[in-house]
């Protein structure tokens, strides 16, 4: 067994030249704590463990040895949490992220009725018709171009005990929309950054990259695809929410005005960027 000041003195050491320090702290402090050694913060501090099994010491140095390699930590380790749900991950899907939570928080607010029935286009890992599911009374379709993520989300639906009506659908590609039902709400975080904006170091590259990145060129391309979708397939009370490129707002704006929508309401993140926009 080895001290674990001393570990966490290599990790940090380890680490140092491709992340701040305070980035590898708050990996030590909800990943190795949390996650390897099973320990909270206040445990570590007030020197409740003072040593590191070794088996617990290799599976930190393999960890070092992925973040070195520029790999994001959920990869690591499985999983991610979304809110308080601990979902499955793999290279074949996005990495949830907080924005998408708040995304969740605002449909859940808006949606006060009962038996409506949405789809979540993009599904991913599932995250978002998960919680949706978890919080509203309601029926879900759920697609995705990816058999691999269609895969990924069910598992996390079932892990989760939640029914959701998984199908695998290319919104770009896909004129037959006649096996779906009409929908009550559409909600959608779709591919939206411009490889321009990402440095070639970030770790975002190693997520699927069609998850990620559209045409610089037509940058705006699932959001019309999906504005089309709903021209067929969204009730005329619809509505619909969207997660978006701050950057592309005021492109956006012009988007939805051009199909016709006269509700557009912005909505900001936390940290105060125009991240979501709602359409009816």
């Amino acid at each position: 067994m080895s001290n674990i000041h001393l570990v966490k003195s290599n990790f940090i050491k380890s680490l140092s030249d491709i992340m701040s320090i305070s980035e590898i702290k708050s990996i030590w402090d909800n990943w190795v704590l949390n996650e390897i050694l099973g320990i909270s913060q206040i445990d570590f501090i007030i020197n409740q463990i003072n040593y590191v099994k070794k088996r617990d010491e290799l599976k930190i140095e393999k960890l070092i040895s992925h973040l070195l390699k520029n790999r994001p930590i959920q990869y690591f380790f499985g999983y991610s949490y979304f809110k308080d749900l601990k979902i499955s991950v793999d290279s074949h899907v996005l990495i949830p992220r907080v924005e998408t939570e708040e995304l969740v928080d605002i449909v859940i607010s808006k949606l006060t009725s009962k038996n409506l029935i949405g789809i979540d286009i993009g599904t991913g890992s599932g995250c978002i018709p998960i919680l949706l599911k978890k919080n509203l009374d309601t029926v879900l379709y759920s697609v995705d171009f990816s058999q691999n993520a269609i895969r990924r989300a069910k598992i996390n639906a079932n892990k989760h005990n939640v029914s959701i009506n998984f199908r695998l659908l290319d919104i770009l590609n896909c004129d037959d929309f006649d096996l779906l039902p009409n929908f009550d709400f559409i909600v959608s975080n779709p591919p939206y950054v411009l490889k321009s904006e990402v440095l070639p170091s970030s770790n975002i590259h190693a997520e699927p990259k069609s998850a990620i990145f559209v045409p610089e060129d037509n940058p705006l391309i699932f959001y019309k695809a999906i504005c089309q979708f709903a021209k067929k397939k969204i009730k005329d009370s619809g509505i619909m929410f969207f997660e978006i490129n701050p950057i592309l707002h005021k492109c956006l704006i012009s988007l939805f005005r051009e199909f016709n929508y006269k509700n557009i309401e912005t909505r900001k993140d936390f940290f105060g960027k125009k991240r979501f926009i709602i359409v009816s």
